[in-house]
């Protein structure tokens, strides 16, 4: 047994990983009627997203392997302790899914090949004679990386999302894990592809509002849909777009999904500078994660969400394009110079920084976010649902062109930008408990989130030195980022 042995297994079974996969995405309907037919009492919706659900994490444990590929050619023990951990979870889902018998005979023939990949893998990777092969020491990997960092994006980034804006009352935080891939990952992607390139804020910004596309037009078809949350009524629509919905998610996600869990990260992580978080295996997982991540909330949440509806093809290649192109602008933004000349523009102190930036963000959801039994944006009716429309992008610009200037300044240093991001968290935290919290359980659970983000920010705000200015440097080259490895070893 060698190490090119295990790597054929492990590729051996991505491919099977992605056969079963194609096939299911492919044959959706036929393994449905055969469900339905075998459990008739089974609700079809239900049955539709376990479907949907169940090869997914199959999937996803058979792409780890793809990352271990040069690891394991190298002999790195780690990865062969990777590989035994992996391979002994996937064999038990595997086994799970076979003896479930909840797919066709003929697709069972596929699952009864990956579980004898998996156990021939499992069985390799333990044998003695492979333990040795891999017993050499491995030199050190000099490459910048931020394990901890990376991680804390992944896990900030859909509670900034989703939980402080009250999208998911207690009695479905179940569900929220389902959420983690598509904006942790998301967001981990964009602050890599921003940081790699040299880039800041607008590119981050411009790659955010591409996301947001994507989920909301392509993965959520709630930019087109007439019928999911209400959304339609928010505001008269404009070219079957949901006016209201389109401008409050085209500025929510790239502002809060994406661009404040990043700058809080990179504070909390000060010391990391802009470096990567990943090396180029991690940044692969992190796109394939993402990828993953939007077939599971398309296919697993969706169905129950809108049932039904299906976005016109001329409508999807548009928000497709609109993506595209925008995701071009972003990487064509000018990189951030290693310096900037400041200006003498005076500074508000950042608590009344982050005041603004809360306000900012309160007022703007509660502009277009219907709540207190409205049905329109701002308890307005019919076309005068424009009216607080325009506020909201007024608020958006204004708000934008003033940080653009406060950032410019002299004045301007890390605990200013960090009561600003904590400010606007907070704001539409509070928002989301005064319209969104429906129970005392919510009501509960929102408060006691908000309260601590102001509490820790308080504290997090008081220890951040308030002559540090904020670094504006690109990524480095190759040698300063050895030489800053060496430092901090």
């Amino acid at each position: 047994m060698t190490k090119k042995t295990v790597v054929a297994l492990l590729v051996t079974n991505l491919a099977v990983s992605v056969l079963f996969a194609l096939i299911t995405l492919l044959l959706h309907d036929p393994i449905l009627a055969y469900q339905h037919g075998h459990d008739p009492s089974a609700d079809p919706a239900a049955l539709s997203r376990t479907l949907w659900t169940r090869p997914l994490p199959i999937l996803g444990v058979a792409m780890l392997y793809a990352r271990f590929v040069r690891q394991l050619l190298a002999g790195d023990p780690r990865a062969l302790r990777r590989v035994r951990i992996v391979s002994a979870a996937g064999l038990i889902g595997v086994g799970w899914l076979l003896l479930s018998g909840e797919y066709p005979a003929w697709l069972r023939i596929v699952e009864g090949v990956q579980l004898l990949l998996l156990a021939a893998l499992v069985i390799t990777v333990n044998l003695r004679a492979v333990r040795s092969a891999f017993d050499a020491p491995i030199p050190a990997d000099s490459r910048p990386r931020n394990r901890r960092a990376a991680w804390t994006l992944v896990l900030l980034a859909p509670v900034v999302a989703e939980l402080m804006l009250g999208n998911i009352p207690v009695r479905q935080l179940w569900a929220f894990p389902a959420f983690i891939p598509i904006y942790g990952a998301g967001a981990l992607l964009i602050r890599e592809v921003t940081r790699r390139t040299g880039r800041g804020v607008a590119t981050m910004l411009l790659l955010g509002l591409a996301y947001g596309l994507i989920e909301e037009g392509l993965v959520l078809q709630s930019l087109t849909s007439p019928t999911i949350y209400r959304a339609a009524q928010w505001a008269p629509r404009l070219l079957c777009v949901n006016s209201a919905y389109t401008e409050l998610n085209l500025v929510y996600h790239p502002v809060f999904s994406i661009t404040i869990p990043i700058v809080l990260t990179e504070l909390l992580f000060a010391r990391h500078g802009r470096l990567p978080y990943l090396r180029r295996g991690g940044l692969i997982a992190t796109g394939v994660v993402a990828v993953l991540g939007a077939l599971l909330v398309r296919f697993a949440v969706l169905p129950s969400e809108d049932p039904g509806y299906t976005m016109p093809v001329v409508a999807a290649a548009a928000v497709l394009a609109v993506a595209l192109l925008v995701t071009v602008i972003a990487l064509r933004v000018r990189r951030e110079p290693a310096s900037r000349t400041a200006t003498a523009t005076r500074v508000l102190s950042p608590a009344v920084t982050a005041v603004v930036t809360g306000a900012g963000a309160f007022a703007f959801v509660a502009l277009l976010f219907p709540f207190a039994g409205s049905e329109q944006s701002f308890f307005t009716h019919g076309a005068w649902a424009f009216a607080p429309m325009a506020a909201a992008a007024g608020i958006t610009a204004g708000t934008g062109l003033l940080l653009r200037r406060w950032t410019a300044a002299r004045s301007w240093t890390r605990a200013h930008l960090f009561g600003a991001v904590l400010g606007a968290t907070v704001g539409h935290a509070v928002f989301g408990l005064v319209a969104n919290a429906g129970t005392l359980a919510d009501r509960l659970f929102l408060g006691t989130l908000t309260l601590l983000t102001v509490v820790l920010g308080t504290m997090a705000l008081r220890r951040t030195r308030p002559d540090q200015a904020v670094p504006n440097q690109a990524v480095p080259d190759q040698t300063v980022t050895d030489r800053a490895v060496t430092d901090r070893r």
